[in-house]
């Protein structure tokens, strides 16, 4: 973890040979947040209570890397308790913001060390189930990427007339656009 963005107490309790870190995840779904952390107790940071989870599993690394790349994880949580399936079925999760932090319990009053940076504010992805009949076991896993997913993606409404559809049933405007030769340019003289 670069110290860029960590403040002097991070950078101090990150350097120690003997640290507690702890990761704070933030999801927002339909305009309210629910908070939850990795740690082996509830976390109170920023008005904000995260209960700790006990069938968390853990996140995929997080790679850092100074090219135009597109930061990706997955969430992984226990399936084998079904409130957790029911949650992922009954919430829409794509494009949702997820934001996780990494913190630092102090070793000295095991309290949260102020300012938890934020090692990835990104968009969900549709929740995977997996499961293995013959060990038992089932894991929740939502893929995350960084905001920065979409750049690349042109903005507004496509000229066709599958999409006219969408928006306007019965509309005949942009039936036989496909079949058209010329490059239209909008706008252009």
């Amino acid at each position: 973890m670069s110290g860029r963005g960590a403040s002097q107490a991070v950078q101090a309790e990150a350097a120690k040979p003997s640290s507690q870190p702890v990761h704070l995840f933030e999801l927002y779904l339909d305009g309210a947040a629910t908070y939850a952390t990795d740690a082996y107790r509830e976390i109170v940071w920023n008005g904000n209570t995260y209960p700790a989870v006990g069938h968390f599993i853990g996140f995929d690394q997080i790679e850092e890397t100074a090219d135009l790349k597109v930061s990706q994880t997955a969430v992984v949580l226990s399936g084998v308790d079904q409130s957790e399936i029911a949650g992922v079925l009954t919430h829409n999760y794509i494009d949702r913001r997820l934001v996780i932090r990494k913190a630092f319990l102090s070793t000295l009053d095991d309290t949260v060390i102020i300012d938890p940076i934020s090692i990835l504010d990104g968009r969900c992805d549709a929740p995977v189930i997996e499961e293995d009949p013959d060990s038992g076991t089932c894991t929740v896993s939502v893929p995350v990427s960084s905001h920065w997913i979409d750049f690349e993606r042109t903005p507004g409404r496509h000229t066709n007339h599958d999409e006219q559809q969408i928006w306007f049933p019965g509309d005949l405007g942009f039936e036989f656009v496909s079949r058209l030769n010329k490059d239209i340019k909008w706008g252009a003289k």
